[in-house]
């Protein structure tokens, strides 16, 4: 087979898993996305919906800005369509996928210039077989936005270090300026090594000239954006700023990101075995050693420094380099095979082998981020297809949530009349509280919210009875008395709430770590499970439990104040 038809099937193959699989499938890795992003979306689209601290005008360290493009696009759908809300959010994810589509195939393009149509098609191998960037370029968060338009930047570092043309580098900045001001400033921190590499190549009028021009287009960029939000908050507000203080300025052991959870510093090396088979991981540090594209791995090694030594660790916080892992890789397979020196079979059978490793490892991962994850999305999406009984005298219907409250996707998974409430359970931490409803838009973004902080202290106010619960999503197992308000099999038992749908959900405390990473097809699991009992199920072990959707018995009591 050609390169060409090679290309055209890769092509093929990855306009089918951004654009349908993805925004289907994909799972929601970080509640940070559900209630930072997809909540106050649905509220600048149906005008209800969860609001975090990060929001109040007192902290402002999160940006409208970001959200708006989004608006304009799902906006249209909602006024002239009839189209149930929960299509916004799959819009959207569409939308993002697209747009990482275009800019891979883009990418792909620039590398079979600048390098081989082999190096470019084993990159966009690479990317389609990534874990990783599977959920990642369909997630509504800045640090995924911030990774697909470096993308964008990593064409266009690749057309300058091979030109040397100023306006090639322009535009490379101008990607991650995007991305910078708009998403997730820290990546600006990744053009650092093009700029010196600029300096150091070209005559110092010329270095001036061009930074005079990219000065000229980050304040431009900056202005718009900082516009937007100090429309929205009703003051000066400059989230970029806002966010770089909040995380690293003013951040100490009481204050600043530390205070959501610690990790130890081989962390992000685990998360990358997970999130991309293991022969592109080996792949990557060969290519490293491609020196004509050096500023792109020192900014693929300063990053991982930097956040390395960051106490608080999250898995999104290394998207932005995912492209760069996978180009890596492919550079470094294919110096593998070009400097070799097995005869030509053995190069077949070596490639072979190497491509279909990677293929089943990361569909293997992928299917079980499917599996074992994703029953939230179905199940609060079921509340499109049923009817409450006995309501008429109530005006909203409250959907429940207690210990599973991060699991929640998103309010668009709500119909009209449909609103999220937080029980009673263990976690001692701050709740998001709910945009005020009563108000026009602009105020109630520029209204301080009562009982928010950033301390990540709990505030009583963002929780309701039970009693005010229509619908309550849990897990089918029981839960702890002394903490939670809701017990299910203690509720089912007394007939006081009924199971009206049920999705099965990954028992994370009964299941071994590769079983939870790792999807096995369940003619190999058995086949194991017969051979090797013991040493199967302490390595692979896997348990699942019912994720339900709860409505209140029709004869339960209920004490609502109407």
């Amino acid at each position: 087979m050609t390169c060409k038809k090679i290309s055209f099937l890769l092509v093929t193959l990855l306009f089918t898993s951004r654009i349908i699989l993805q925004p289907r499938y994909s799972l929601i890795s970080d509640c940070d996305e559900t209630f930072n992003y997809w909540e106050p979306l649905n509220f600048l689209v149906r005008g209800f919906g969860k609001q975090t601290w990060e929001y109040s005008p007192e902290y402002s360290i999160r940006s409208w800005a970001f959200l708006l493009p989004f608006y304009a696009i799902i906006y249209p759908f909602n006024k002239f369509t009839e189209l149930e809300s929960v299509w916004n959010f799959y819009i959207t994810r569409i939308t993002l996928g697209l747009l990482s589509f275009i800019l891979e195939v883009q990418l792909h393009s620039e590398i079979k210039k600048s390098m081989s149509h082999r190096v470019a098609n084993i990159w966009l191998l690479f990317q389609i077989f990534n874990p990783g960037y599977f959920h990642a370029s369909v997630e509504l968060l800045p640090s995924s936005v911030a990774m697909i338009l470096y993308i964008g930047s990593i064409k266009y570092a690749l057309r300058y270090l091979s030109t040397n043309k100023s306006s090639s580098f322009t535009m490379s900045l101008t990607f991650n300026f995007i991305a910078g001001i708009l998403g997730w400033p820290f990546v600006l921190v990744l053009s650092l090594p093009l700029c010196v590499h600029y300096v150091f190549y070209n005559p110092i009028i010329v270095s001036i000239r061009t930074a005079f021009d990219c000065t000229l287009m980050l304040l431009s960029i900056s202005a718009v954006v900082i516009g937007i939000d100090s429309i929205f908050y009703g003051k000066f507000a400059s989230v970029s700023w806002n966010i770089l203080f909040y995380n690293v300025l003013n951040a100490d052991e009481n204050s600043g990101p530390n205070i959501f959870g610690v990790e130890p510093w081989y962390y992000y090396l685990l998360n990358l075995v997970l999130n991309f088979p293991l022969p592109v991981l080996l792949f990557s540090f060969v290519g490293l050693t491609h020196v004509s594209l050096a500023p792109l791995w020192i900014s693929f090694t300063l990053w991982m420094v930097i956040f390395i030594m960051q106490p608080h660790k999250e898995e999104r916080f290394l998207y932005p380099i995912y492209g760069l892992v996978s180009l890596s890789a492919a550079i470094g397979f294919s110096k593998l095979l070009t400097f070799s020196k097995l005869c030509k079979l053995l190069k077949k059978v070596l490639k072979s082998i190497v491509i279909l490793a990677v293929i089943i490892q990361a569909s293997s991962r992928i299917i079980a981020l499917i599996v074992n994850y994703t029953a939230p999305l179905d199940t609060f999406a079921e509340l499109y297809n049923i009817t409450p009984s006995g309501l008429n005298d109530i005006e909203l219907i409250n959907v429940c949530a207690g210990r599973e409250w991060y699991h929640f996707p998103s309010s668009f998974h709500l119909p009209d009349g449909y609103r999220l409430q937080f029980i009673k359970s263990g976690f001692d931490g701050l709740l998001p509280g709910n945009f005020p409803e009563s108000i026009p838009l602009l105020e109630t973004i520029r209204t301080i919210p009562e009982g928010m902080n950033n301390l990540n202290k709990f505030d009583a106010g963002k929780i309701v009875e039970i009693d005010e619960c229509t619908y309550i999503v849990d897990m089918v197992d029981n839960s702890n008395k002394a903490v939670d308000a809701f017990n299910p099999i203690e509720e089912i038992e007394n007939q006081k709430w009924n199971r009206v749908f049920c999705n099965q959900i990954i028992d994370v405390d009964h299941s071994k770590i590769l079983g939870r990473a790792f999807y096995v097809p369940p003619i190999i699991a058995d086949f194991m499970n017969k051979k090797l009992p013991s040493l199967w199920n302490r390595m692979y072990g896997v348990q699942f439990t019912d994720y339900c959707l709860f409505e209140r018995a029709e004869n339960a009591p209920r004490e609502i104040d109407i």
